[in-house]
């Protein structure tokens, strides 16, 4: 029977001691560095949802605002069969668009694992692993969105959990680490731990898979809750509206991240 593998607490007593015998031995100079680029790493990754959070809205706008235009227009040219009838076909062929895009995607995971069934089979448990923490599962129930239900963060769905804002956090605080580990490595004591050096030659890839999938399980998740779980709404807004106000932050958000998720190295690569 196999038997799951652990870290004793006298082994993270080690890790931490060579931890900090790298930072002492690291220059100061260094530190700062890595300690001005993580400053710099959350305005960028706040920035970068921002700017998706406006596209988004200004294309939603503007689609909204020419798709009403073209049905009157349609309305009062008695032609409103023949415009539904190109929507319905505008709409079969997004969705073969789309299903191309899934066999090519499914295309490019199978050749990565037959070229690296080790690398690319961790990468995937972990993009998996990170989907449930991030989206709560299939069922689009907990994850990192409904963890105002167990710190009390005011009431269930807190636009703190509830929108992009933990993607930001999280995501400096990943490559921050990525950057800590690759600066503090060369001075570990000679005969280091080795999860340091697993750490060291794959952690880019190791966190950006886990990244991506904690990113998408958020938007899947944000997407349920705007639309089969929509009759929830957001409890600490300075202000209130309609159910279908609720129903739109909610899915505005879904689709920031799931714009920032198709952004992904690891998907892209």
């Amino acid at each position: 029977m196999n038997t799951p593998t652990t870290i004793p607490f006298s082994r993270y007593q080690q890790l931490k001691w060579e931890l900090s015998y790298a930072l002492d031995n690291t220059e100061k100079d260094e530190i700062k560095q890595w300690v001005k680029c993580t400053a710099l790493v959350f305005p960028k990754v706040t920035f970068r949802r921002a700017k998706n959070i406006a596209e988004v809205i200004g294309f939603t706008a503007k689609g909204t605002a020419l798709e009403s235009k073209n049905f009157i227009k349609a309305g009062l040219e008695r032609r409103l069969f023949s415009h539904a009838k190109q929507r319905t076909n505008d709409l079969g062929e997004f969705t073969i668009e789309s299903y191309q895009c899934v066999r090519e995607l499914s295309k490019n995971i199978k050749v990565m694992v037959s070229q690296n069934p080790k690398k690319t089979g961790i990468q995937m448990f972990l993009a998996v692993m990170g989907f449930n923490v991030g989206g709560g599962g299939i069922d689009g129930d907990g994850g990192i969105p409904d963890l105002d239900l167990l710190i009390s963060i005011g009431h269930h769905r807190s636009i703190l959990t509830h929108s992009v804002l933990p993607m930001i956090i999280l995501e400096g605080v990943f490559f921050s680490l990525i950057g800590l580990v690759n600066i503090v490595h060369n001075n570990l004591p000679s005969t280091h731990d080795p999860l340091w050096d697993d750490i060291k030659c794959s952690n880019e890839s190791v966190l950006e898979s886990f990244y991506t999938g904690l990113s998408l399980g958020l938007a899947y998740h944000l997407g349920i809750d705007g639309t089969i779980q929509g009759g929830g709404s957001y409890n600490n807004l300075p202000f209130s509206m309609p159910n279908l106000g609720h129903r739109l932050i909610a899915g505005v958000n879904s689709i920031t991240e799931l714009i920032d998720t198709t952004k992904s190295k690891i998907l892209n690569r």
